[in-house]
């Protein structure tokens, strides 16, 4: 009767053993996994206040009954469900996370989180450190405002120009060209600026160079400690702008604010240099592929000028008019 009893007990055993492992290859047959990469179109760079409209994509498999959550906290929802989303960025500067989440009733679950910049290109707190002054001027053609400092009998422009009628935001994000301004190749800059405003040529750059250093100053030169004279030590969000350099002083003259923009190649397909070059056309060519810019590097106090491809190459740009005579 032992043996028997041990022989019962062994074969409910095994019957325990072998229904344990069917329910476990159900439940693996259950637990399938999404195929394809989870992806969203969250911008590393928002202005605050701005409403934005992003889309999950990438999921192949399944094609149906998924859910899409987003995790958007500070921003005019904490939690939204769908594939698209419309939702406006957090009023507060500062840096942020979004997560999205994509679930369905027999696949496992996929996450993505993304972290982006909220920027406010008016308040000091966010764009801190340049000089805003008195005087300014509206674009007419999409109402944009522009501050402008007077230097050498000329109007310059304080800050790049921004019109999203020509040119790219670098990486495209337009939310650093509301900062940095855009970059625009040469042949689009020629007629970027506002009406009764243009791009500067050799001459107006003589003059500016000959209004800092305070004797006649030619185009063709380093214009060795200019640069230091027109840049601003500029923060976003708390963080310096340009690079650090023990070389580079911030004198800002004039209040001309010199930021470091960067530039663009190969016909705006390659974006470089932001935060250690400040890149500005002049209107005059080289010859008929090239035309003249001038530039600040982060680690010297020169602003010395160069050339490039007018039509591949991207700089931001900085307009001027002549200045209306003292009364």
């Amino acid at each position: 009767m032992t043996v028997n009893k041990w022989l019962r007990l062994a074969s409910l055993f095994a019957m325990l053993i072998l229904a344990f492992a069917c329910k476990k290859d159900e439940e693996e047959d259950t637990n399938l996994y999404m195929k394809g990469a989870l992806v969203a179109n969250v911008p590393s760079h928002l202005i605050a206040g701005e409403e934005i409209t992003i889309k999950a994509s990438g999921i192949t498999t399944p094609t149906d009954s998924l859910t899409y959550k987003w995790i958007t906290t500070g921003f005019s929802a904490d939690s939204l469900f769908g594939h698209e989303i419309t939702i406006s960025a957090p009023e507060e500067p500062g840096n942020y996370a979004v997560a999205l989440y994509v679930t369905h009733p027999r696949y496992v679950s996929k996450t993505q989180n993304y972290n982006t910049i909220v920027l406010d290109p008016n308040s000091d707190d966010s764009f801190g450190g340049v000089v805003r002054g008195d005087d300014s001027i509206v674009d007419q053609r999409d109402g944009k405002k522009y501050y402008y400092v007077t230097a050498g009998g000329l109007d310059w422009f304080a800050f790049n120009l921004n019109w999203k009628g020509a040119g790219k935001a670098y990486m495209l994000i337009d939310a650093l060209g509301e900062i940095y301004g855009r970059l625009y190749s040469w042949e689009e800059a020629k007629s970027a600026c506002p009406d009764g405003w243009r791009v500067p040529d050799n001459s107006d750059w003589e003059s500016l160079a000959t209004a800092v250093a305070g004797a006649n100053t030619p185009f063709d030169g380093k214009w060795s400690g200019l640069g230091a004279e027109l840049t601003v030590r500029a923060t976003l969000n708390s963080i310096n702008m340009w690079k650090y350099s023990p070389n580079m002083n911030f004198k800002n003259m004039f209040g001309w604010n010199a930021i470091p923009s960067g530039n663009s190649t190969g016909n705006f397909r390659t974006y470089l240099n932001r935060g250690e070059y400040g890149v500005w056309w002049s209107a005059d060519e080289k010859d008929a592929n090239d035309a003249y810019y001038r530039y600040i590097y982060f680690d010297s106090p020169d602003f010395p000028y160069n050339y490039a491809n007018k039509g591949s190459f991207g700089a931001a740009v900085r307009c001027v008019r002549d200045s209306a005579p003292e009364k």
